[in-house]
């Protein structure tokens, strides 16, 4: 045992002037607890836990991914907007189509009432005849006074009814005219939907074996990830429809073109984790890994 200026003890476990609490680094290889840690890296956020030990063949099955959804990408793009507009058109004629029925129902109700009106009227016309004949039959002021009322009460239904048989007829006429216009909407509708629809099935036809192709290969890459691994690439998918992935060349992302910080650069040709870029969120796959 030796001692030093400061009359410190010196040992083996607390050689020179090292503080006794000093922490030594030790640069062992890495643990299979922490090869089994996270290997995800999504967007600013910290890893995302999965047990897979190597990442490349997942980051190479992301690339054939995105190849294919790119190629389905293509054949709904040279669909256009044939799809949605087809969707608004049956929209637009089933909102018209309920406005005609309502209309309809209605110019309905209004021809019952109409008749039903015309009816009575008939009826109070048929009895003020009668009254009419039985007021030279009456034996006192007192019956002759009640036949008069009578005949003044039904004359009164009659001329409300009459001016009732007025507003329908308006009303009908605007109703008519609405119906009319409607039904003729309705029917260029169905003409245009008809038109588009042709020629969507034209497309579809045309592009149906290579999108099924396309489609059963991309069945057969979705089998080889696991839910973690797939949730992330659907996800970013449905924002770039068939970009979900960049290649990391010369430390910029293929994607956004933002440059990538070289330790990070590093970390992705490792593949040991999954990262994306931080800039557009595209899954990053080193370009040494697609040509080793």
């Amino acid at each position: 045992m030796t001692q030093n200026p400061n009359n410190e003890e010196q040992t083996e476990d607390n050689p020179g002037n090292q503080p006794e609490n000093h922490e030594v680094v030790h640069l062992e290889p890495q643990s299979s607890e922490e090869e089994r840690a996270s290997r995800f890296q999504e967007y600013f956020t910290d890893t995302v836990e999965t047990n897979h030990p190597k990442m490349t063949d997942t980051l190479l099955t992301f690339l054939e991914l995105k190849n294919i959804d790119e190629e389905l990408t293509e054949i709904e793009d040279e669909k256009g907007d044939l799809p949605d507009t087809i969707e608004s058109i049956k929209s637009k004629i089933d909102s018209v189509g309920k406005e005609l029925g309502e209309k309809k129902q209605s110019l309905e109700k209004l021809n019952d009432e109409n008749e039903k009106l015309k009816k009575d009227n008939g009826s109070h016309e048929a009895k003020i005849n009668k009254y009419d004949e039985e007021k030279f039959n009456v034996r006192n002021n007192k019956e002759y006074d009640e036949i008069v009322k009578a005949i003044d009460s039904l004359f009164e239904e009659v001329e409300k009814n009459e001016t009732r048989l007025k507003d329908i007829k308006e009303i009908r006429e605007m109703l008519a005219t609405d119906v009319e216009g409607l039904e003729k909407r309705v029917e260029e509708m169905n003409t245009e939907l008809t038109e588009k629809q042709s020629l969507l099935n034209e497309l579809d036809e045309q592009y149906k074996q290579d999108e099924s192709g396309l489609r059963e290969k991309r069945a057969v890459l979705v089998e080889k990830l696991d839910p973690v691994s797939l949730g992330l690439y659907e996800r970013i998918n449905n924002n770039y429809k068939g970009e979900a992935t960049a290649i990391v060349r010369k430390g910029n992302c293929s994607g956004c073109y933002n440059s990538i910080p070289p330790q990070r650069v590093i970390e992705i040709k490792s593949a040991e984790k999954i990262f994306t870029c931080q800039s557009c969120g595209r899954i990053l796959i080193s370009e040494e890994i697609i040509n080793p």
